[in-house]
């Protein structure tokens, strides 16, 4: 019997059984049928079902700005690369996009680091240049934001985060794990306090421009947002990490080390898209607004964020000259900060790791962290003159695991491959002509 001849129900079983998501969505392109079988709710079901029956681990990993997986776990930067190169050519973009944030497998890129406007005009092509776009590069989908309000000429704060894509409920028949096509996506950009001069962002600021994207209205909103404390913009982050549902830019200060935490789905974008300075005459969005987590820190110590291990926001330190690793868990969101907007950071206590002092030369020129492995909390990457070190801070054993790989940043997004490639959220029409300068893509 030929595989196309068998009832529809003995195809879902055998076709639910495809190892991961990205798999199941090339089988879409054997006929049809396949591909409207795929994309009935009942087969992401029973898939889903089977995935939580088999306690399928997730894999996660991380991508660089430039599209390079840092372990080639999934193989990513061979699907993400030829997206990217899509992007450049449908779009006739002087370079490839970088990435600029991740959330799930959706990933969002960017034109350029510097230059953030969203789009310059080429009279060539008569056509207007997009900025962002967001896209998952297994299912090959993506999405082209609307242009943003401000030109931008400085790597811009940006966040990028989104609701679960599943939902789950009890009925007659079971449980059930649907995917949730009303998932919200927010991208946020931070501006520079005085918006067009580059570098020059040392004076500390109470009130910050903001745009946030949402996909359900399908615009950029312009808020104003109040900090419950001064903080300079050069001293933040450029990259963001999202956490029970709020996004965090870690930062220095004078003897402290500090996390702005920002709730994007919190705001009046529905109902507001006031604009105003930083500088005078704003007009304050009193819903929206930053809350800062402030650690004092000792002046020998450099303490950066390393994203989400474990389910809780993790900082650290390590000692080049001792081997020693020093590391912090933000270990809940106190809700009496979220509501005040400022107090210290709710920590663990401070866990000290000290390695074996042969683990590197002591000569050696270049000693960076790097992040520890998102799929066990207990492994920590350095990376020291092009070899990748892999330590862990259980039993204190270490390895070099890769050999003479230069890197040419050390910006790695965390990136999840789910059981279900999460969908490219859709933009209203609107929305959609506007991203397309009134026109709209196949």
């Amino acid at each position: 019997m030929d595989i196309h001849d068998l009832p529809e129900l003995v195809l879902v079983e055998i076709l639910c059984r495809v190892p991961c998501g990205k798999f199941i969505f090339q089988c879409k392109c054997v006929c049809k049928r396949w591909l409207t079988l795929i994309s009935a709710p009942y087969f992401i079901d029973r898939f889903l079902r089977l995935q939580s029956h088999r306690k399928t681990p997730t894999v996660r990993t991380f991508i660089s700005r430039n599209a390079v997986e840092l372990f080639n776990r999934v193989s990513l930067s061979e699907v993400l690369t030829p997206m990217l190169k899509r992007l450049e050519s449908f779009d006739h973009l002087e370079t490839e996009p970088v990435v600029v944030g991740a959330y799930n497998d959706l990933i969002l890129c960017c034109d350029s680091l510097f230059n953030q406007h969203n789009y310059i005009y080429d009279k060539k092509e008569r056509k207007k240049k997009h900025n962002y776009y967001i896209c998952n590069p297994y299912t090959m989908q993506w999405v082209a934001l609307p242009p943003t309000p401000t030109r931008c000429y400085d790597i811009v704060r940006v966040g990028f985060i989104c609701d679960s894509p599943y939902y789950e409920e009890d009925d007659p028949d079971g449980h059930v794990i649907q995917l949730n096509a009303k998932f919200r996506c927010k991208v946020v950009r931070i501006l520079p306090p005085d918006g067009q001069f580059l570098f020059n962002h040392d004076e500390y600021c109470f009130n910050f421009n903001v745009e946030i994207f949402s996909f359900e209205i399908g615009k950029w909103s312009e808020l104003v947002v109040s900090s419950p404390r001064g903080i300079s913009y050069n001293y933040l982050d450029a990259m963001a990490f999202s956490y029970n549902g709020v996004l965090y830019w870690p930062g220095h200060d004078d003897g402290y080390f500090l996390v702005l935490g920002l709730d994007p789905f919190n705001d009046n974008s529905s109902t507001s898209t006031s604009s105003g300075s930083s500088n005078g005459g704003d007009i304050i969005d009193h819903k929206c607004r930053f809350v800062v987590f402030a650690m004092p820190v000792d002046d020998y110590f450099v303490v950066e964020c390393v994203g989400v291990c474990g389910g809780l926001l993790r900082m650290c330190d390590f000692d080049t000259d001792t081997k020693t690793l020093f590391v912090w868990d933000l270990k809940r969101q106190d809700h009496d900060y979220m509501v005040k907007g400022a107090g210290e950071l709710c920590l663990s206590k401070h866990n000290v790791y000290s390695f074996d002092q042969d683990m590197y030369p002591d000569d050696a020129q270049v000693v960076e962290r790097l992040y520890f492995d998102p799929n066990n909390d207990d492994i920590f990457y350095l990376y020291v003159d092009e070899d990748v070190i892999m330590c862990n801070i259980r039993t204190r054993k270490w390895s070099k695991i890769v050999e003479k790989r230069k890197l040419n940043n050390f910006y790695f997004f965390p990136f999840v491959l789910p059981w279900w490639p999460t969908p490219v959220p859709s933009l209203p029409q609107h929305a959609h002509e506007l991203a397309h300068g009134g026109e709209t893509s196949s």
